[in-house]
């Protein structure tokens, strides 16, 4: 067996659960929260997918994540695809052999342990170690206490899924290190910051961000109308609920996870906290988990159209969330 020496650290989120526990390995240590900010892993996107159930899901990280957050600190990352099975176990394998711990991206449904049948492409696991004898592979996996065994044909499964929000063709992953040193966090912070801000703000075209809130805002009362069918109806309000509550977003739709980060940056950079970008944040965390409590509650009803209450609360959180990120913009580090 083939184990790499790192301690995981079970987290919420699977992006900044794999990335802090691939760059312990490479020798870099950050919390959880911390390599969500350094990531500037906030985002919004809005997906319409007819073709799929649910044809409606809100995501609210960013895709880049784990890129950024190597970026941010100066530890080298490396993403690579592969086409065939073969090949791409043999790069992941290589890369262990090697002392990296590559961040793999997989379908949930196709992990054994987690025990759902509902397709969550993107989700990212660590590849901890193997064991050719058993034709295991080990994975370190969010808020998993240990190392899960999945078998080498069933890991390949979930890394060939596709699947929305986040799953991508050639079966990608990621290698992080080996490393020099890290880039100090009181430099690495603010340019996290204002990354964060561009990312949320500088997107006019509704496809993600602060644009796509408001468009998602602006569409919800359509919901109803668009589902496929009453089944998809309900899912689309259910899993909505899901994807800002349950869904390894530690709640808030990762909004809380961001204010834990701003809570330890403040400890970096004193001047952080008269800004009062912490408890702000806190307030949007809170405000996303009551929108969501009204769209799951909007799933159950049998009555169409989506009550003005939970309509309300959207477009007055799409406004809070420009607001936040515009004036970080104009008070922020530089």
């Amino acid at each position: 067996m083939i184990r790499l020496p790192f301690e995981h650290h079970p987290g919420v989120h699977c992006g900044s659960t794999a990335v802090a526990d691939a760059l312990r390995a490479a020798g870099v240590e950050a919390s959880e929260p911390m390599a969500f900010g350094l990531g500037a892993g906030l985002g919004f996107y809005a997906l319409a997918a007819p073709a799929l159930t649910p044809s409606h899901l809100v995501i609210g990280r960013s895709a880049a994540l784990e890129r950024t957050a190597c970026e941010s600190l100066g530890v080298p990352c490396v993403e690579r695809t592969a086409d065939g099975a073969a090949t791409a176990w043999s790069g992941v394998r290589e890369a262990v052999d090697r002392g990296i711990a590559p961040v793999l991206s997989t379908d949930l449904a196709e992990l054994p342990y987690w025990r759902t049948r509902t397709r969550f492409g993107g989700h990212r696991v660590v590849l901890a170690g193997y064991d050719l004898d058993r034709g295991v592979a080990l994975l370190a996996d969010t808020d998993r206490p240990g190392l899960e065994e999945v078998a080498l044909d069933v890991l390949d499964r979930a890394r060939a899924s596709v699947a929305p929000p986040l799953g991508a063709a050639g079966r990608p992953w990621l290698e992080i290190g080996p490393r020099g040193p890290a880039r100090p966090l009181a430099e690495a912070i603010p340019d996290a910051l204002r990354r964060q801000t561009t990312e949320m703000l500088l997107d006019p075209s509704g496809v993600a961000g602060v644009s796509a809130l408001e468009r998602f805002a602006a569409e919800l009362p359509a919901w109803h109308a668009q589902a496929n069918d009453e089944a998809d109806r309900r899912r689309c309000f259910r899993f909505a609920y899901q994807c800002i509550e349950v869904r390894g977003t530690g709640g808030g739709l990762f909004r809380g996870l961001y204010a834990r980060f701003l809570r330890e940056a403040e400890v970096v950079l004193p001047g952080l906290a008269a800004l009062g970008l912490a408890e702000r944040m806190e307030g949007l965390a809170a405000a996303w988990s009551r929108l969501a409590d009204g769209l799951r509650a909007t799933g159950d009803r049998t009555a169409a159209g989506v009550p003005p209450e939970v309509i309300a609360q959207a477009r007055a959180l799409a406004a809070d969330e420009r607001r936040f990120f515009e004036d970080l913009a104009a008070r922020g580090p530089r």
